[in-house]
């Protein structure tokens, strides 16, 4: 072969590069060399093989998330002065729109819209959605509401009666008539229907003394077994200073329920001992009297009340208003006339009602002005005078006239009905056992206990 051929076939095969120092050593090692690298360069010249494919793993499948359930919240609002049920509503974040939903029946309307200071209106709301309303009407009954599927609101009146029993107990004056009162039993709300049974007869700030006794027929209120409060005042007896005054509620065919005494008579009269709940008697009746401002002899020709400025002060009788205005050493003052020839005066006040005014008509009891101390006045008080045919009469002493007594053709119902009452009392030894001598239940019927707010009539003295 050509030389020529035979150095283009070297060229053209591979070539390994011994390394630097093959030359330097013996032909058996550089011969190992030379095969190392000739299986170095072919492994080199190799291709790749290609990576593995990725190993992926499936996410488990998961269901959609369930919206969140909706919030139902029930509150108790107490009612506020001046509040309306378009502002309750508000306040609570319902709309006047559920309101309207919930007042679409007139009859429920006219439970629901009349709302008075410190009733209770319980709500159970749905973000904004009314689903249920209760309110109570009365100690035995409650209004309640309820949302129904269509979106309307059914309603009805719930009626849970009070049970009553009879009660008879009794006790004797050592302090207050409410201290005597409570160390018997009676709450302070039939305590003060006694003071306000016997008013024309017994003056409880000044008349009544330790050793006076006095027993009660009553209802004793409970409901569902949880006492709730005392119901009407049925007989009652108090002896005072040896005089012994007994009264029995009744309520003659065709009208109006009031205390008569056993015979029949009517312990209302045509006027009252004294006109306001007062704390004592500050300067009595007396001709011979020395002014306190004045400093000389002046008549007082009538009857000072101490009591707090604002007390109230009532009509002694019914009658006419006289004149209304200031008037000397009066102050402010109201003038009443009334029939036989009564006239009664009310001097010092503060404040007159509102809309009185000289010529009309007013009632017993009825609200005429407030305790002050205008005028010739040291302190805060009530100058009550009572006048017969122009002449100035003791309020605490004139005999005062007597209302109706129970009409002769009733007198054997009342009698019917007076006499077990009266025998209750008569087997109640007050001395022996002052607590409760007998009980027993009554009819079970809706009743409202009555609420006696006392905290004016527990002066210093008497109640």
């Amino acid at each position: 072969m050509p030389d020529g051929n035979r150095a283009h076939r070297r060229a053209a095969l591979p070539r390994a590069t011994p390394p630097r120092n093959a030359l330097l050593q013996p032909p058996s090692a550089r011969t190992a060399m030379w095969a190392l690298s000739a299986v170095l360069l072919a492994a080199c010249s190799k291709p790749s093989a290609p990576p593995p494919p990725p190993t992926t793993t499936a996410a488990p499948v998961t269901a959609p998330a369930a919206p969140p359930a909706p919030v139902v919240r029930e509150t108790t609002h107490t009612v506020k002065a001046g509040e309306t049920m378009e502002r309750i509503f508000r306040a609570e974040g319902i709309s006047s729109t559920e309101l309207a939903a919930l007042r679409a029946d007139p009859e429920m309307r006219r439970r629901i819209d009349r709302i008075v200071p410190g009733d209770e209106l319980t709500l159970r709301i749905e973000e904004g959605r009314l689903l249920a309303f209760e309110r109570r009407l009365s100690a035995t009954e409650t209004l309640r509401l309820t949302r129904e599927p269509d979106g309307r609101f059914a309603g009805e009146v719930q009626t849970n009666p009070l049970e009553r029993v009879v009660r008879t107990t009794g006790g004797e004056i050592r302090g207050s008539l409410f201290q005597s009162a409570d160390a018997a039993g009676i709450s302070d709300a039939t305590a003060l229907k006694i003071a306000e049974i016997f008013r024309w007869d017994i003056d409880f700030v000044l008349d009544i003394r330790p050793g006076d006794r006095f027993k009660v027929t009553y209802e004793a209120l409970s409901q569902d077994g949880v006492p709730v409060g005392d119901g009407d005042l049925l007989a009652v007896e108090f002896i005072n200073r040896g005089e012994t005054f007994r009264a029995v509620r009744w309520t003659p065919p065709g009208g109006a329920t009031d205390y008569f005494t056993p015979e029949g008579k009517s312990l209302r009269k045509a006027f009252l001992r004294a006109p306001l709940e007062f704390s004592r008697v500050s300067s009595r009746f007396n001709l011979y009297r020395r002014h306190p401002i004045l400093n000389r002899m002046r008549a007082h020709r009538g009857v000072d009340y101490a009591a707090p400025i604002g007390t109230p002060v009532r009509a002694a009788g019914g009658g006419r208003v006289a004149f209304v205005g200031t008037k000397g050493g009066y102050g402010k003052v109201v003038e009443i006339t009334h029939p036989g020839g009564v006239r009664t005066v009310y001097g010092h006040l503060s404040r007159f009602a509102p809309r009185l005014r000289a010529g009309m008509g007013v009632e017993q009891g009825q609200l005429i002005g407030q305790v002050g101390m205008t005028g010739l006045a040291t302190g805060p008080h009530l100058h009550y005078e009572y006048l017969k045919d122009g002449v100035h009469k003791d309020p605490q002493k004139v005999p005062l006239p007597k209302a109706e007594p129970v009409p002769g053709q009733h007198m054997a119902a009342f009698r019917a009905h007076a006499d077990p009452l009266l025998a209750g009392l008569d087997a109640l030894d007050v001395a022996a056992a002052p607590a409760v001598a007998a009980t027993a239940p009554a009819a079970t019927a809706p009743a409202t206990t009555a609420a006696a707010t006392t905290a004016a009539a527990r002066g210093p003295g008497g109640l």
